[in-house]
């Protein structure tokens, strides 16, 4: 897993402080500005009527395709993470085929690779697919967590893989950091 021709750049902070939007921010000005060839997924809340979170769904970044990820009471056998069913058959439907096309991408964007991701092995099967393939990745992962993901560890620990921390205090001043650290890593 010490490929030369992978650069891995997570993005890592507390819940709500701003990662997928800063994720949501790089990509639009690489696509628009620097033409790069990018795709992936981004996951965000999904609130009720009363503003109350009820789920997760994820959207590609290319194409604007969206599937639900997970669900408060989403009366299903599947996987739980807490309180919310995952879909990890529709997760799969999406996602997946991003992984695939990796070695046609400059960039492959994952928001975020954490417990409901996880509980598709596929899922996780295919992001060390993409280790191998080489390229480059941005991603989010957990902050801290009491029982550590393996795939994270290994992300976090590979000797091509840089970890930023966004914190209310600097992710309004993170963006041009990220993008030229990704331009420079980015074959073009």
């Amino acid at each position: 897993m010490a490929d030369k021709n992978i650069s891995i750049l997570l993005l890592t902070g507390p819940p709500g402080v701003g990662k997928t939007t800063l994720v949501r921010k790089v990509c639009l000005d690489l696509l628009e500005t620097h033409k790069i060839i990018c795709d992936g997924f981004y996951t965000e809340e999904v609130r009720d009527s009363s503003r109350q979170r009820i789920g997760f769904d994820i959207t590609t970044i290319a194409e604007k395709r969206t599937s639900k990820l997970a669900r408060v009471d989403a009366n299903i056998k599947g996987p739980y993470v807490g309180k919310y069913g995952v879909f990890v058959k529709e997760f799969e439907d999406l996602a997946l085929p991003l992984l695939r096309q990796v070695k046609t991408l400059q960039l492959l964007v994952l928001d975020e690779i954490g417990k409901m991701e996880l509980k598709s092995k596929r899922f996780e099967s295919a992001v060390y697919n993409c280790l191998e393939a080489g390229g480059t990745i941005l991603a989010t992962v957990p902050f801290e967590m009491r029982q550590p993901l393996t795939l994270v560890e290994k992300l976090k620990k590979h000797p091509h893989s840089k970890t930023i921390v966004v914190t209310k205090d600097n992710r309004n001043h993170l963006q041009s950091e990220i993008i030229e650290y990704l331009l420079n890593t980015i074959k073009k």
